[in-house]
């Protein structure tokens, strides 16, 4: 090959290492700036999550609060605050609303089904006496003088720094109250 022809083809080459060089970097990069989004995704995706478990959490510290006091007596709305990590800092605590307990259904617990060995039974029995006396529950019918209730508790978490999470929990809670309580 001429040495003229040679300097011809080297000229024509110089050009196609910088483009095949600049296609690899702009590839390169998108790679890098889709692996960058992914990442704050999924970091977003994580903080929503443990968001929501945190407003469910305080949704149930709210529903355990209000049934370990006797709200059957009284059922009523009982909004609190619930600082879930207890840090105490300020806008570190969930809202939480918890609704008025509503009663499903309320049945009367039969004689039969008493255990005169369980001193949560004891109460609900009757006595001779008792039953002469017109006590209502006391009859002829069976009943003791108490009754199963079944009731439901829903609570509702709004997060402190998103006004728009929030978590709703219910539960259900059977409790045994006198024959005759409202339901």
């Amino acid at each position: 090959m001429n040495p003229s022809r040679r300097a011809s083809v080297a000229k024509a080459q110089a050009g196609a290492t910088l483009l095949v060089s600049m296609v690899f970097l702009v590839m390169l990069t998108l790679i890098v700036i889709s692996a960058m989004k992914m990442t704050n995704v999924n970091t977003k995706v994580a903080a929503n999550l443990q968001t929501q478990q945190e407003a469910n959490a305080a949704a149930t510290q709210g529903i355990e609060t209000t049934i370990s006091s006797d709200f059957t007596a009284m059922p009523t709305a009982n909004p609190m605050t619930v600082d879930i990590n207890d840090s105490g800092q300020a806008g570190s605590a969930y809202s939480v609303n918890v609704e008025a307990p509503k009663c499903t259904y309320i049945k009367p617990v039969k004689l039969s089904e008493l255990d005169p060995a369980n001193t949560d039974d004891q109460p609900c029995y009757a006595s001779g006496a008792a039953q002469n006396t017109g006590i209502v529950g006391s009859g002829g019918s069976g009943n003791s003088l108490c009754s199963n209730s079944n009731w439901d508790v829903a609570a509702t978490a709004k997060a402190p720094t998103s006004a728009a999470s929030s978590a709703t929990t219910h539960q259900g809670i059977a409790v045994r109250v006198a024959v005759g309580a409202a339901c």
